[in-house]
């Protein structure tokens, strides 16, 4: 598992608890875009405790190899967080696939950023943890985030019905995939790509 990693523009690493005061001046500063897309927050998430405590556990649970957090800065402003993107639910054995989430702060949306950093990101996954298969959830309305996942190259599966609780309501998702390139069964791909779904 790669603690740290550099693309051209970005600085791309794991943080631990005592990074705690980013990363709530990150949420701070989002919130208002951030939550109408996520499920309804503790009361007291917005506190510098619950994100040392939620930096804590989420750090050991990537050790155990059952989430992979990073943390997305500029190279030239290193203690600014401007997004974050995740690979959670891990299913080993005969799946070996997780599911990706990301979130990039508002003044740096538009930029690239998520797609740089992103891009980088599978590729470490891919070479690091055997993975075969990603999965990402993205709700119908949320387009800026379904033309980022076209552009990442995943696969549009089909619908998700009531699949998360956003926001205090079930909602459905649009439920998209990507393939280990060297995994991939390109005739497989090709028929289903062919269709208008």
């Amino acid at each position: 598992m790669l603690m740290s990693f550099e693309t051209p523009r970005l600085s791309i690493k794991i943080l631990n608890k005592e990074a705690a005061n980013l990363v709530l001046s990150f949420y701070e500063e989002n919130k208002v875009i951030f939550e109408p897309w996520e499920p309804k927050r503790s009361e007291n998430f917005y506190t510098l405790s619950y994100q040392k405590s939620s930096l804590s556990m989420e750090y050991h649970q990537m050790l155990e190899g059952k989430l992979l957090r990073y943390w997305v800065f500029l190279k030239d402003n290193p203690d600014e967080i401007i997004g974050s993107f995740c690979f959670q639910n891990f299913l080993r054995g005969p799946y070996q696939s997780c599911c990706l989430g990301y979130k990039f702060g508002q003044k740096h949306q538009h930029l690239g950023y998520a797609y740089e950093s992103i891009q980088k990101g599978i590729e470490v996954l891919f070479e690091e943890c055997n993975i075969h298969r990603i999965e990402a959830f993205i709700m119908p309305n949320n387009h800026p985030s379904i033309r980022l996942i076209e552009k990442l190259h995943f696969i549009y599966e089909g619908f998700s019905f009531s699949y998360a609780q956003i926001n205090g309501l079930w909602t459905d998702h649009r439920r998209y995939s990507l393939i280990h390139p060297n995994d991939q069964n390109l005739d497989h791909l090709i028929k289903y790509n062919s269709f208008d779904i």
